[in-house]
């Protein structure tokens, strides 16, 4: 009964250690974890993080039975050993499972004609990219067009779409209206 009562009370003043002393330093190691990856220090994301169980050891502090601080940590666990410790572990637990980069992207939006549209389509394939919308813009023979691109295929995009349009001298016109980032 008294050794159910004593482990009781060390594992309360583990749990007040672990509120007052690790949890601020574990939420730190989680976030550095997150804000750079195992394989390049890459921003993490769409990955859940379980602490299945924290375990401190605690001794009884001498002669003081009845003081409800009566249990302390064995050694002094300072935060960095903490942040550290959660960072590494988090990190080891990543490259476990098969792990992938995320690519940046542009958004373009293009114009075109009718005639164009299948060398716009196989300049964008080319590069990786891939229509999101294509719709007819009213009144005129354009083609409004949406597209995705990754940013590495993006150099020389420009004056690859000008000469595909100049050797089919068909009258095609494009014309970027926006080039942005999306994440």
């Amino acid at each position: 009964s008294t050794a159910v009562v004593n482990s009781s009370a060390a594992d309360l003043a583990a749990l007040d250690i672990w509120k007052q002393d690790m949890r601020g330093s574990a939420l730190a190691g989680f976030q550095l974890a997150m804000r750079a990856g195992p394989l390049c220090e890459e921003p993490v994301r769409r990955v859940a993080v379980i602490l299945e169980s924290v375990e401190i050891a605690v001794t009884k502090r001498p002669s003081e039975s009845d003081n409800p601080k009566q249990y302390r940590a064995a050694k002094d666990i300072t935060g960095g050993i903490v942040v550290a410790a959660l960072r590494s572990g988090i990190r080891c637990a990543l490259l476990t499972r098969p792990a992938r980069l995320v690519e940046g992207h542009l958004r373009l939006t293009l114009h075109s004609s009718l005639a164009g549209l299948g060398s716009l389509h196989a300049v964008l394939s080319k590069r990786r990219g891939k229509v999101v919308t294509d719709t007819m813009v009213d009144g005129t023979d354009l083609i409004r067009i949406t597209a995705t691109i990754p940013q590495a295929e993006s150099f020389g995009l420009a004056p690859e779409l000008l000469k595909k349009i100049q050797r089919g001298s068909d009258g095609t016109r494009i014309g970027f209206l926006s080039l942005g980032s999306f994440g």
